[in-house]
């Protein structure tokens, strides 16, 4: 019902728009997020973890990946990482940054700081710049909460919170594209704060679209499902979750463009 009103709603505010004939599926899509992300708010308020629960998680998540750890290449991604963390916004969180003996080019990240890129990335990364541009990104998604969330109502509700975790993994669904492009620009801002220069995030993106293509079908939701599509050598599992390689590249050219 919840969400047969917010899309009501959406729908009727773009109906009554003078402009109306301008509005794209886009527009209508980020009144459909913002009517949600408003209803949803008073449950994240009630259920949101303490830093330290939330490091706690993240912990036991990490520990749950069994792929084999590779240490000496994690030194350069704590390095780099080292310049953005500085300027981060939740300052109670202690990042851990992990480097894991998988082929395919990916990276996540887990609730409290576990960031996590596989050697497939740091192969395919062509500079620290641009590494800047791939873990700013995943700092950024801890960051602003997008990590932890994915996981709160179960972790504080337990068993009895099934329903309602299902209900607002249901609502929370469209935000997904909006959270991913939110992660961009705050990434891309971490990285530029840090001294790394703004053209690599475009270029990046752009190079990933050109050698992985995107194709379709069925896409993982959560990051275990990313970890568990990495784990089966799926070479496009970076950005089966996240909106086509070539929009992120425009929408990043404009931002760093901006940021010169």
């Amino acid at each position: 019902m919840l969400a047969v009103t917010a899309l009501t709603a959406a729908t009727v505010a773009v109906s009554l728009r003078p402009d109306r004939s301008t509005v794209t599926l886009g527009s209508l899509r980020q009144l459909w997020s913002d009517a949600l992300r408003d209803a949803d708010q008073p449950g994240m308020r009630l259920t949101r973890l303490s830093a330290a629960e939330e490091m706690r998680l993240g912990a036991d998540l990490a520990a749950a990946i069994r792929w084999p750890d590779q240490p000496e290449p994690a030194e350069r991604v704590t390095r780099v990482a080292g310049k953005l963390l500085p300027h981060i916004r939740r300052r109670g969180i202690e990042y851990h940054f992990r480097v894991v003996a998988a082929p395919v080019p990916n990276a996540f990240a887990l609730p409290g700081g576990q960031v996590q890129v596989t050697a497939g990335m740091l192969d395919f990364v062509r500079s620290d710049d641009e590494l800047a541009e791939i873990v700013g990104h995943e700092i950024a998604h801890v960051d602003l909460r997008h990590a932890v969330e994915r996981y709160q109502y179960q972790y504080r509700l337990g068993s009895l919170g099934g329903l309602v975790e299902m209900t607002h993994r249901v609502a929370t669904m469209p935000f997904s594209v909006d959270q991913e492009l939110d992660a961009d620009a705050e990434g891309l801002r971490l990285a530029v704060a840090g001294g790394y220069n703004p053209a690599a995030a475009s270029t990046v993106f752009a190079r990933l679209q050109e050698e992985f293509p995107e194709p379709g079908g069925p896409q993982a939701n959560t990051p275990a499902g990313e970890v568990a599509e990495s784990v089966g050598g799926v070479i496009f599992s970076f950005f089966r979750t996240h909106p086509p390689s070539a929009e992120r590249a425009r929408r990043l050219r404009e931002l760093s463009a901006r940021r010169r």
